[in-house]
């Protein structure tokens, strides 16, 4: 068919060839596709909008001996839908396309619409309820009446196929993202304005450049206001001045999607205002309901949890199982979680993103793995007195009343890192190099004195190794067996270690029964033995092909890093 008649063919046509393409691979294994109710409104209508493909199809129904069968099927007329389906289908798809509709893709091959509603634009999933909605809204405010289910499912199909095949791959963001060197952060209100930062300030802008979407919880935040200090935020928070540093330093870094962001754990007793504070650190930049959760059961858990908000929080933690601290530990410095996609036995559905997390209230953090006290900003709230304590209601009401500067006050901080950040440097980065370099960028809008952010930084980080070593039963029989050196297989090691304690301790399930669950717990706590003087080191075979590690005291304690800064010239 020439190409003037291509482009004269029905929707109804265009529809029936997806519907025959996606069958014909399929027919093979099932030739009674072939007679299925859906294939035969397809043959109908190629056999009259596309003789050449019907020619075609005749040829396979032939071979599968069906071609009697359709014929007789489509000897009288057959109604493409019931009603007047097919002309709805046409129109309704008509008018969602005159209205300005832009479609396109998401990286994970899922088809997204741009719609225009009621002044400003908003980005749904065209599978989703919302996009339905928009679709009868749509129909119903040109005709004044409901477009049928069979012309909806016509229009998804044929929407969703313009959004994957002829529609551009945009990044779907949530809350916050970086786009051509500027930051942006979704106030998540009705009129789907987001806050554009620079090295040069901060605006609001009606329509961002980068894609957002919403979640059923997301929440709107306050419209940011000018002249406004992050010192009126301290009040609100029962933390010494280390912590009130952490957790500026958190909530700036909050607002930089994409780069690790260590995990914030708020320690202390019960009455301390600690599941406060984590309302609080929601409230400021990823405002929803439900904000705070309990313990997933299950990495799944936790996964669902990354999808629905920007900044996920746990609250009221008894314990930390090794599962969720694995997931944790990849989550906050970017890592990909797969697993079989729902509703389909091949197809794996993967997720991959970075996440600010807040952990609350587990009650032994030094049980907790090395890998994620290694990545934990630890944060002591104070004992409350009673005299200290304020009433709910009123507590919140002055909080809300300064949330809209507070929030301005972090913009400026962010609009500072911006510009500083091409000129600060570390001379020996820490862990969490991207973090640090960061914070330290926004420093002179955090209220903070030069390098107070690193230095701040570096002694949570000790206290966090040494607790991770206290509470390990390996650290004090490691550290003397370091003093003298060793050097062997780690059979021969797990025999040394278990000869050095007592016998209570080896019956302890905390102690590794096995040279492999030695190897484990070493290498998890690696970094922790070298930030107190340990030097431990993986062979992968010495002469005789054994694979060895080695225990030796530093000779001189790990030098701390440095912030550079240069003039820029």
């Amino acid at each position: 068919m020439s190409a003037a008649g291509e482009s004269s063919r029905s929707i109804a046509v265009e529809l029936a060839l997806l519907f025959l393409r996606e069958l014909e691979p399929l027919v093979a294994e099932d030739p009674e596709r072939l007679v299925s109710t859906e294939a035969v409104l397809s043959f109908a209508a190629v056999r009259r909008g596309d003789p050449i493909t019907w020619q075609h199809w005749r040829r396979i129904l032939e071979k599968y001996e069906k071609a009697d069968l359709i014929n007789h099927m489509l000897s009288a007329p057959v109604s493409m839908d019931r009603g007047d389906g097919e002309s709805a289908a046409d129109r309704l798809i008509g008018l969602v396309l005159e209205s300005g509709i832009e479609l396109f893709h998401d990286p994970d091959q899922h088809g997204w619409a741009s719609i225009r509603v009621d002044g400003h634009w908003e980005n749904r999933p065209v599978r989703s309820r919302q996009f339905q909605l928009f679709l009868l809204r749509t129909y119903y405010k040109e005709t004044g009446k409901s477009a049928g289910a069979q012309a909806i499912r016509a229009t998804l199909d044929l929407l969703e196929a313009k959004a994957l095949f002829d529609g551009t791959e945009s990044l779907i963001n949530l809350r916050v993202a970086n786009h051509q060197g500027k930051l942006y952060l979704d106030l998540c209100d009705r009129a789907w304005r987001a806050v554009e930062i620079d090295g040069e300030g901060w605006r609001i802008v009606h329509r961002p450049p980068p894609r957002f979407h919403r979640t059923r919880g997301s929440r709107p935040l306050p419209a940011p206001e000018r002249g406004g200090s992050l010192d009126e935020l301290r009040r609100f928070l029962n933390v010494d001045h280390q912590g009130w540093t952490l957790i500026k330093a958190f909530l700036v870094a909050a607002l930089r999607p994409s780069v690790p962001c260590p995990i914030l754990v708020a320690k202390g007793e019960q009455g301390a205002g600690k599941t406060t504070a984590c309302r609080i650190i929601s409230a400021l930049i990823d405002p929803r309901t439900g904000a705070l959760r309990g313990v997933p059961r299950e990495v799944r858990d936790l996964i669902a949890a990354a999808r629905n908000s920007w900044i996920v929080c746990f609250d009221n933690l008894s314990h930390l199982p090794e599962e969720l601290a694995d997931a944790a530990c990849r989550l906050a410095t970017g890592g990909g979680f797969g697993g079989r996609e729902l509703y389909s036995d091949h197809d794996e559905a993967i997720f991959e993103a970075t996440r600010p997390m807040v952990f609350n209230a587990i009650p032994d953090l030094g049980a907790a793995r090395p890998d994620f006290l290694d990545r934990a900003l630890i944060v002591e709230f104070l004992d409350m007195k009673p005299e200290m304590r304020r009433d709910e209601a009123q507590f919140w009401r002055e909080f809300e009343e300064v949330r809209p500067r507070i929030l301005g006050a972090l913009l400026d901080a962010a609009t500072a890192g911006l510009r500083n950040l091409p000129n600060v440097k570390l001379d020996q980065p820490p862990r969490m190099a991207d973090f640090a370099i960061w914070v330290n960028a926004c420093e002179e809008s955090l209220g903070m004195k030069p390098g107070e952010s690193l230095t701040t930084y570096q002694s949570n980080r000790t206290e966090t190794h040494q607790l991770a070593l206290e509470s390990s039963p390996l650290y004090e029989p490691v550290a003397e067996l370091a003093q003298e050196g060793f050097s062997g297989t780690v059979t021969e090691l797990h025999a040394r270690l278990t000869c050095m304690i007592s016998e209570s301790m080896r019956r302890s399930v905390r102690w590794p029964k096995a040279p492999n669950a030695l190897s484990t717990a070493l290498r998890r706590m690696a970094a922790n033995l070298r930030a107190a003087g340990i030097e431990i080191q993986f062979s992968r075979a010495d002469i005789r092909g054994r694979r060895v590690v080695s225990l030796a005291a530093a000779s001189e304690p790990r030098k701390r890093s440095s912030v550079i800064v240069s003039d820029g010239h």
